[in-house]
């Protein structure tokens, strides 16, 4: 059997699965994708079918958004249709609570879906409970960079360590090495007073 024709039964199963509501063979679906993915990349159709066990929420989803975020991440490949694909993640987002894995490879796959707002709409929403290591990366960079008016205007919403936080996101996106030399300087600079 050819790759291709295994991908394509793959994917088979997964629909199928979904189509009867059973969460163990969506999860299972899911599974084998997985094991799959990593000796043939998945097509962003297959990303589509992948994508929308997200709106199950669950197990199911997390297994989902790893799939698609490390189809994107390490092979460069987003589902077909990233518009869907984009609003499936805000869903994510709404739903991930503390979930901090499923918070940043969701926000992560919204700035390299270029929607820097949803990426700006969440941290705001975050308010006090803002992590700045959810948004310094170099995916994140551009499309925050591209927002730093809108990260400012929160940042002005705010105070004390959440306002802290986002301007060190908006310093970070600005100039990544910089901000992490300046970073790994004043490090430096703390074990020397140890």
């Amino acid at each position: 059997m050819q790759d291709d024709d295994r991908t394509i039964l793959l994917t088979a199963d997964l629909e199928k699965a979904l189509a009867a509501g059973d969460d163990e063979a969506v999860h299972a679906a899911l599974h084998d994708l997985l094991l799959y993915k990593a000796v043939h990349p998945l097509t962003p159709a297959d990303l589509d079918i992948v994508a929308a066990v997200l709106d199950l929420g669950g197990r199911g989803a997390r297994t989902a958004l790893k799939i698609v975020y490390t189809s994107a991440m390490r092979q460069g490949t987003l589902p077909g249709d990233r518009d869907a694909a984009a609003v499936r993640l805000r869903a994510v987002l709404e739903r991930a609570g503390d979930d901090r894995t499923a918070v940043r490879h969701a926000l992560h796959l919204l700035a390299v879906l270029g929607d820097g707002r949803a990426v700006v709409e969440h941290l705001a929403a975050e308010g006090d409970a803002v992590r700045k290591e959810d948004y310094l990366s170099p995916v994140m960079a551009a499309v925050l960079t591209r927002s730093d008016a809108d990260l400012a205007a929160v940042q002005a919403a705010l105070s004390g360590r959440a306002a802290e936080e986002i301007r060190a996101i908006r310093e970070y996106a600005r100039d990544p090495d910089a901000y992490e030399e300046r970073v790994r300087m004043t490090q430096e600079d703390e074990v020397e007073i140890l």
